[in-house]
């Protein structure tokens, strides 16, 4: 005769145990997670759009980010991303940035705001270099956006479509460039 016995089986967990266990270890990842989601949420931002200059050395972009709703937008200017300087803040709910173009020469770049406004700004010295109203704002919003923007060769002037928000039916748009901007 063998001195081997067999072993009794562990007595099982209670239930309620094991329950109250995996209970706090759901809670416990969940509040993890809504941790590291709330926290990205909250600094949260991404790029709208991009426009490299025409020689490559500068880039504009607008930024967005989360604010009350909608988005918050900045304008911003740089010779890298990383170096960029915001140029302006957009009026949250009130105002969003559509296109970005550049002068042929890079001296200066300008932001389409609200579809019809036109905000230049000085490539090197970031200070604003006027403000140029493209189309007539029919309600809000525009019944008629410009697109396309894109400025002559000595920069005196800027083309565009005028074009219906909502349907086809574009239009061409010129407008001058005040003197000393």
């Amino acid at each position: 005769m063998s001195a081997q016995r067999p072993v009794p089986a562990a007595p099982p967990a209670p239930r309620a145990l094991t329950r109250v266990a995996w209970t706090a270890v759901a809670i416990a990842a969940l509040a993890a997670v809504a941790v590291l989601v709330w926290g990205r949420q909250a600094a949260h931002e991404w790029e709208v759009t991009s426009v490299r200059a025409p020689r490559g050395d500068r880039v504009a972009f607008v930024r967005a980010s989360r604010c009350d709703s909608p988005p918050c937008q900045t304008l911003w200017i740089g010779s890298t991303r990383e170096d960029a300087t915001r140029v302006a803040t957009l009026a949250p709910g009130a105002e969003g940035c559509t296109e970005i173009a550049w002068t042929p020469d890079g001296a200066r770049v300008a932001f389409v705001v609200n579809g019809y406004q036109l905000r230049m700004y000085d490539a090197a010295t970031l200070v604003p270099a006027g403000q140029l109203r493209l189309l007539e704002p029919e309600g809000d919003p525009p019944a008629r956006i410009a697109r396309g923007v894109t400025f002559s060769e000595n920069g005196r002037a800027v083309t565009f479509d005028d074009c219906p928000r909502i349907r086809s039916g574009c239009r061409a748009g010129l407008a001058a460039v005040p003197a000393g901007r």
